[in-house]
């Protein structure tokens, strides 16, 4: 559409460009005339008929002249009265044209053939107001693009003008286009350009900020809802039990990792949207469920009938394997299906009592309103900021102490600092642990979860609690009450311990036995070396104990062992000291710290108290009474000596035992000078 001032004419632009042109012609012919006509009459009055003619010839022609002229005048004023009745006529299409595009609702602009500005509505001016200025009829279409790209008006285009002019120059000669733009402000708007058939362009925008800031808020509740569908995935997957939501047309909607690990007969990614009765056909297939094999049809008819009219149900199932499997069923008002599955192969082990597995199976049935709440455990989750997102009412159980706490947005360090205060935590038995050592380590552990913790309460329970963080940095947590467990670790400690001790003594007289003294012997050995303290032995025989035997037997024999260990254990209390049955008949004192002086006083002690025990021998040929043969020696061990060599002590005192023994027995020998001693075998002076 050409512009309004090309082709509107001035009203009396004809008239004053031909007007005074006439008048002067009209001015100059009457002049003519006249003059002529003066010639005319002088001529006639000198009688001369040739110039009167030519004369009056030279008055017709002016008066031709004016005839034409007056003919083209009147030509020329028709003409200029029908271009002020069309100029009349386009002005009132105009003023209906901007009436229209007023009440337009869209911003509507009009370019001609040549991309420059014919026409553009108040709403499209107010739509771009930094290029408002220069929305005047034949500006070029590139000078607004490029004054509006420079004024930051168009989002695309901030740091890329020319680029962005370049494409949409390009963009602009297409025949028709439909495209959003995006306006400074967050101000969105849809450009609609269409080509006319002269060439010409009609532009319409119209403003969908409202709408493309609904989808935007639209966009925006669709992610945060996956988001909360990954995070339940995520705690789901977390959780230690199976489970699977089946919706009102029994067709599985959500399962967890633990199921697929359950039922690896299974391919659970595909069977979302599956009937429930060809997901156990095909368990009865692979025979995963025993009580069902050669019978399955009736078994699938039974319980798919139980299915269908059952609310709630729990029920004890045997798997393939050798696997035991505690199912716990319920039915939303929804008519969803919610089914927990816990692996009860351990429990089923371990405990057979009918009685305690339905007492479990009630307390689970009661939970099964959410698949959250079914859990026998705690759990719980934490949000990024370390606050309660939710927690089950087995949580609760469990902390009853902390239950006016747990609620949404507490932190946990304030439920640890309430903890530690009112004394929540137990004492660990062994190490001596505070509450508040407890409460330290909690904390820390939360904070970094890895391995599960043992976690003492003050009333004597025990939790164990695994924590997880998920992929959106949150904490997932599952308390397990292992009371029962510790306790019996506890009792198979305090066994493991007394059996330590059997193991380590002589069942006959009480003392330690030969195993148990010689690690002691090598342990002291170190440790006077690195000390440069003298170490003491004494090997001990009773006298003539086969003759013993033979004559009292052997219940008296042991008897007689027993007293005489009895004798020799008596004064011994000292740390390191140890007296042990070194064999038979024979003792070993070890005694560290103590000198060569002081190992015989020992030796003196104990042949004296063993005369005043006054045991009576018959058949010894030594005395009337029970004595004893004593090899006594004693040796600051070098720093340098291996601890194998302790059996150089024990040689010598056995070399000194044998001496006694040579030399009347009832007696004590010391080893004179250790280092000078062989390392021989220890001489045969056992009792025949």
């Amino acid at each position: 559409m050409p512009p309004p001032s090309s082709t509107e004419p001035t009203p009396s632009s004809p008239a004053r460009h031909l007007g005074r042109p006439l008048i002067l012609c009209a001015a100059g012919a009457v002049l003519i005339l006249v003059a002529l006509a003066r010639s005319a009459w002088w001529l006639a009055l000198s009688h001369d008929a040739t110039g009167l003619t030519l004369c009056v010839l030279a008055m017709v022609l002016p008066l031709v002249g004016l005839m034409w002229l007056w003919q083209h005048v009147r030509q020329v004023r028709e003409h200029s009265l029908h271009q002020q009745t069309e100029l009349i006529q386009a002005r009132a299409r105009a003023e209906r044209l901007e009436g229209a595009l007023r009440c337009f609702p869209d911003a509507v602009a009009l370019f001609d053939a040549e991309d420059r500005l014919v026409l553009a509505s108040d709403r499209y001016r107010s739509m771009n107001p930094a290029v408002a200025p220069l929305l005047q009829p034949g500006v070029p279409f590139e000078h607004i693009l490029r004054a509006a790209a420079a004024a930051g008006e168009v989002l695309e285009a901030v740091g890329n003008e020319d680029h962005w002019v370049r494409q949409r120059m390009i963009q602009h000669q297409s025949l028709r286009q439909d495209f959003l733009q995006g306006l400074a402000g967050n101000r969105w708007v849809r450009v609609n350009e269409c080509r006319t058939p002269e060439g010409g362009l009609i532009g319409l925008r119209t403003d969908v900020t409202d709408f493309v800031r609904q989808q935007q808020a639209l966009q925006e509740a669709r992610s945060d809802a996956q988001q909360a569908r990954r995070l339940l995935v995520r705690a789901l997957d977390a959780l230690p039990a199976a489970l699977e939501i089946f919706d009102e047309q029994d067709h599985l909607v959500i399962y967890n990792r633990a199921l697929q690990n359950m039922f690896p007969h299974i391919d659970y990614p595909r069977s979302v949207g599956r009937p429930f009765a060809d997901m156990a056909a095909e368990s009865l297939r692979h025979h995963a469920v025993v009580e069902a094999v050669g019978q399955e049809d009736q078994w699938l008819a039974r319980r798919l009938q139980t299915r269908s009219t059952m609310s709630s149900r729990s029920f004890l199932q045997e798997l393939s394997g050798g696997r035991w499997v505690q199912a716990y069923e319920t039915r939303t008002p929804e008519g969803y299906v919610v089914a927990i599955r816990l692996d009860m192969t351990e429990q089923v082990k371990q405990r057979a009592a009918l009685e305690q597995a339905q007492q479990e199976a009630q307390r689970v049935r009661q939970l099964l309103m959410d698949a959250l709440e079914a859990l026998p455990e705690g759990l719980a989750v934490y949000d990024t900021d370390d606050r309660l997102l939710l927690c089950n009412t087995q949580y609760r159980v469990m902390y009853n102490d902390l239950a006016h706490l747990l609620q949404p947005g507490r932190s946990f360090d304030e439920l640890i600092s309430f903890s530690v205060e009112h004394q929540h935590f137990g004492r660990a038995p062994e190490g001596g642990e505070t509450a508040e050592d407890w409460g330290a380590q909690r904390l820390a552990a939360h904070r970094q979860p890895g391995a599960a913790m043992l976690v003492p309460m003050h009333d004597g329970r025990w939790f164990r609690v695994h924590e997880r963080k998920t992929a959106e940095k949150m904490t997932v947590g599952v308390h397990v009450d292992v009371t029962e467990l510790v306790q019996k670790e506890q009792q198979l400690a305090h066994a493991n311990q007394l059996l330590a001790t059997l193991s380590a003594t002589d069942g006959l007289t009480g003392l330690h036995n030969r195993r148990s003294f010689d690690e002691a012997l090598n342990a002291e050995w170190q440790r006077c070396a690195r000390h440069e303290q003298p170490l003491a032995l004494l090997l001990v025989d009773i006298d003539h104990f086969k003759l013993y035997n033979d004559h009292y037997g052997h219940l008296a024999g042991d008897d007689c062992l027993r007293r005489v260990a009895q004798v020799l254990n008596a004064d011994f209390r000292r740390s390191g000291e140890v007296v042990a049955r070194y064999g038979g008949e024979e003792f070993v004192l070890l005694l560290p710290g103590i000198p060569l002086e002081g190992a015989r006083e020992v030796a003196q002690r104990c042949l004296e108290r063993i005369r005043t025990e006054n045991i009576p021998h018959a058949a010894s040929p030594t005395s009337t009474r029970l004595t004893l043969s004593i090899g006594v020696a004693a040796w600051v061990p070098d720093g340098k000596a291996h601890a194998h060599q302790t059996h150089r002590l024990i040689n010598a005192a056995d070399a000194a035992l044998y001496q006694a023994k040579q030399t009347g027995r009832a007696k004590y020998v010391l080893a004179s000078d250790l280092r000078d001693m062989d390392l021989r075998p220890a001489p045969p002076h056992r009792d025949p």
